[in-house]
């Protein structure tokens, strides 16, 4: 495909700051798509970035104003000591439709799994995360989709035949996902219909408390994670003024900034988007420096990542056997003693012979086992694949 048929260029003329040497700036690792240079050869590069403008004609200038705003905060920041191949792709051309616009990002993000090429998109709307999905859908894959948002817009309303991008991932359309998780939902904005659901479908929700009071616990769940779905509105208002649905409750910024980065290590992460920013409200243009900040660190990230999987390597590991005594299956956990990862083994009894999965988990999930209870993660993995 061409895909300067589907991106309109975009315009870096923008003031890169003059007391810093330009070799010394992430504007030294990109290529763009300008009206002068169309996107040409991209197999060999790493991360390639997307803008997604509002699609309703009154909102686009304003919109592309902002991902502009993003990206001048974003590629004046330092360089990195490693080397990475970044190519802005520019923005996603408006469709005649929002069918059609949708089908056209889809069609952009599969060209880039294709090529094992990462794409970071930012919009103004999480409506992105559906196409982002029907993308790995179109390549007939199995996912695991995490979103960090402080709602859980699983929504509905067939007076206004209005359907939430969730609600089409996780109840319309969901041949192609495994697993789905929330990072840091607030419990006055979802409604427990909500979380009973996903509980009875087997997927995970974390409130946001629990997450700040245990923060590395996000890094074996990004770990196992194909696309990553970051809402803006899951900060806070006085750290990001810029969202569509503010609220005084969040992360902080350098929580969300650290969040980024495990998601970047993940090797299994092959998407990331950041969605709902708002340029309209955003005072100082501090939201967007945050987002420039955020993928900064999910390309910080992204270019320290280790393999590791321990069926392909026992050298490496631990392994470590529980055995419960009011469970009749034992649990095989694993620890990397590069990194200190832990994984744990999950029969798999669907053929005749008894096959294992391999999930990430956390040093506390074995701790537990060895007090006799069972990790939930370990539970339900258990449950869906037998």
């Amino acid at each position: 495909m061409n895909l300067n048929d589907y991106l309109d260029p975009i315009d870096l003329k923008f003031a890169i700051k003059d007391f810093v040497n330009p070799k010394d700036q992430l504007i030294s690792s990109v290529s763009a798509h300008t009206s002068e240079k169309k996107i040409k050869a991209i197999e060999n590069y790493n991360v390639a970035i997307i803008g997604v403008p509002d699609n309703r004609p009154e909102n686009v200038d304003e919109s592309v104003n902002g991902l502009l705003k993003i990206r001048e905060y974003l590629y004046s920041l330092s360089s990195f000591n490693k080397q990475v191949k970044i190519y802005d792709l520019g923005n996603l051309k408006r469709g005649n439709t929002t069918n059609d616009h949708s089908i056209g990002l889809r069609d952009v993000i599969v060209e880039l799994l294709a090529l094992n090429i990462i794409p970071i998109i930012i919009g103004s709307s999480e409506d992105i995360i559906y196409p982002n999905y029907l993308a790995y859908q179109k390549l007939d894959k199995k996912i695991n989709l995490v979103t960090i948002d402080s709602k859980i817009n699983i929504v509905e309303n067939r007076e206004k035949e209005f359907k939430s991008a969730l609600w089409k991932v996780i109840v319309e359309n969901n041949e192609s996902l495994f697993f789905f998780s929330n990072i840091g939902y607030q419990t006055h904005f979802v409604n427990s219909k909500i979380t009973k659901y996903l509980s009875d479908q087997l997927h995970f929700f974390y409130r946001l408390g629990y997450i700040r009071s245990k923060i590395k616990e996000v890094e074996p769940i990004f770990r196992d994670a194909d696309l990553i779905g970051l809402n803006i509105s899951s900060v806070r208002q006085s750290d990001a003024f810029g969202q569509t649905h503010p609220s005084p409750n969040g992360y902080y910024g350098e929580e969300i900034c650290q969040m980024a980065r495990y998601a970047g290590l993940s090797t299994k992460l092959s998407s990331f988007g950041i969605y709902d920013y708002n340029f309209e409200f955003d005072i100082n243009f501090q939201t967007a420096h945050l987002i420039a900040q955020i993928i900064w660190y999910f390309i910080d990230g992204y270019i320290n990542r280790i393999t590791e999987y321990p069926f392909e390597n026992d050298q490496n590991y631990k392994k470590f056997i529980v055995n419960l005594d009011s469970f009749k299956q034992e649990l095989v956990f694993y620890k990397s003693e590069k990194t200190d990862r832990w994984w744990v083994e999950v029969p798999s009894f669907k053929t005749n012979t008894t096959k294992h999965v391999l999930i990430s988990c956390t040093y506390d999930d074995y701790k537990d086992a060895g007090n006799g209870d069972v990790p939930e993660r370990w539970l339900k993995t258990f449950q869906k694949i037998n």
